[in-house]
């Protein structure tokens, strides 16, 4: 390469490096963003699914504790003393529930399972300060209230589901008691794997139902402060507020896939810079060996040769057959008509034989008046059908001359891939004897070149 070339290129190439260099470091920065609003995208549809089975759960759990309430409606007194059964049903419908307690009077007189509530028994809710708020609010609500979450005496988080008791249904102004039925918070938010997945951190507030302005009771207030997300979380006769932030930090496989990128996209610069460096000298250099025939817009001698070549070489098993093709009294059309007559009935030709071969078929032209075709996976019998297609299709197309229209005429001789000693020379050879004993004959016999 001349230097003045390397003079012209190596400050283009490093302009080009800098502006690759700055387009890689945006798409690096969008792929990054792109990539962490996936993972915020996938961190809240995980966080909505277990938001939404955590109130299935608890929807769940409270219908079935509601349906007890329903039970002692009917008879509070009988049901009291079927208390028993009618609780242990409960808890083998239910997932949740620890136990089930029920106090006439607030006063706790049963609880199932006893083992580990003995000491409930005889309690009286009233003493319980923190506790007995939201026995009286299920009482002034008539309808079941959710208290909690909340620490156990006998140890754990429980949510305690309050169920008024009246003999007067549906009046319910005649108070007989309230049915208490715990439930575990712990495994409860467990289950709906609010607690332990690792995509996102929450927090809730709301305790006994009060929603975005309760207690927190889960998490911490930074997490409401800025969240990702927030919304309500829906209780019976109540509601919790929930937010969480998404921990979408990418990690280090996906931090070095992005660098990666960047350094891929600089090196396809590099390569496409300097490989079209290498073809402008080339083009400069070659570019009057070029593959097309100037004159008809067809391959050239070279390049049919070439590709004959190629052939050959390759020892390939595919039959092929080489079709060499000369105009009949073409001296005569140039003489008589002009030279550009010449030239517009060589178009004509050339146009005609490309469009009556195949699209991997190679149509060249040889020099002056004289073509070639080099059909792929032909056998002897094909070619002889095509030699005959070429021949009256390349007659038919005639040009027009003032009031005259002159018909090419032809003259094919064809050799298959094999005849002879293998040669592209002897296998053009062999064609083109046979082409010009056609010529002879058709020179024997009188032709029209053209008519008026």
């Amino acid at each position: 390469m001349k230097k003045k070339h390397w003079a012209l290129a190596l400050p283009l190439y490093f302009v080009g490096l800098l502006l690759a260099w700055l387009f890689s470091s945006w798409l690096a920065e969008l792929a990054t963003e792109r990539l962490s609003q996936s993972l915020k995208n996938e961190a809240q549809e995980e966080l909505l699914l277990a938001k939404s089975q955590l109130e299935s759960a608890l929807f769940r759990d409270v219908f079935l504790a509601d349906s007890l309430a329903t039970v002692f409606t009917i008879d509070p007194d009988e049901a009291f003393q079927n208390f028993e059964s009618i609780a242990k049903q409960l808890m083998s419908k239910s997932t949740f529930v620890r136990n089930v307690g029920v106090a006439p009077d607030d006063i706790i007189r049963k609880n199932y399972p006893l083992a580990g509530n003995e000491k409930a028994i005889g309690l009286d809710l009233k003493s319980l300060v923190d506790q007995y708020p939201t026995v009286l609010k299920a009482r002034e609500l008539k309808d079941v209230f959710l208290a909690g979450p909340l620490e156990l005496v006998q140890g754990g988080r429980a949510i305690i589901v309050r169920l008024p008791i009246f003999y007067d249904y549906p009046r319910s102004d005649n108070y007989w008691g309230v049915i208490s039925v715990v439930i575990d918070y712990t495994r409860l938010m467990e289950s709906a794997g609010l607690l332990s997945n690792q995509q996102y951190t929450i927090a809730i507030r709301g305790v006994n139902g009060s929603g975005r302005g309760g207690q927190i009771f889960e998490g911490g207030l930074d997490t409401f402060e800025q969240p990702d997300y927030q919304g309500l979380l829906i209780i019976p006769n109540g509601e919790w507020w929930i937010a969480a932030t998404f921990n979408v930090a990418l990690n280090d496989y996906q931090k070095s896939a992005i660098i990666l990128g960047q350094l891929l996209l600089l090196l396809f610069y590099s390569g496409l810079f300097w490989g079209g460096f290498v073809l402008w000298k080339l083009y400069r250099t070659e570019r009057f060996f070029a593959n097309e025939d100037v004159l008809t817009n067809i391959k050239n001698r070279r390049f049919a040769l070439s590709y004959l070549h190629s052939l050959l070489s390759k020892g390939r098993s595919s039959k092929f057959a080489v079709f060499v093709i000369d105009l009949n009294r073409f001296k005569y059309i140039n003489d008589n008509y002009g030279h550009e007559t010449g030239d517009e009935l060589l178009r004509r030709v050339a146009l005609s034989l490309a469009e009556v071969v195949r699209g991997g078929d190679v149509v060249a032209r040889m020099g002056g008046d004289e073509f070639l075709i080099i059909a792929n996976r032909l056998n002897e019998s094909e070619a002889q059908k095509l030699a005959e297609k070429i021949k009256r299709y390349g007659e038919s197309l005639p040009i027009t001359v003032g009031d005259e229209q002159i018909y090419p005429s032809l003259s094919i001789g064809l050799a298959i891939c094999g005849e002879g000693d293998g040669t592209p020379e002897n296998l053009l050879q062999l064609a083109d004897q046979r082409m010009y004993r056609d010529k002879t004959a058709c020179a024997s016999q009188p032709t029209e070149l053209h008519q008026s």
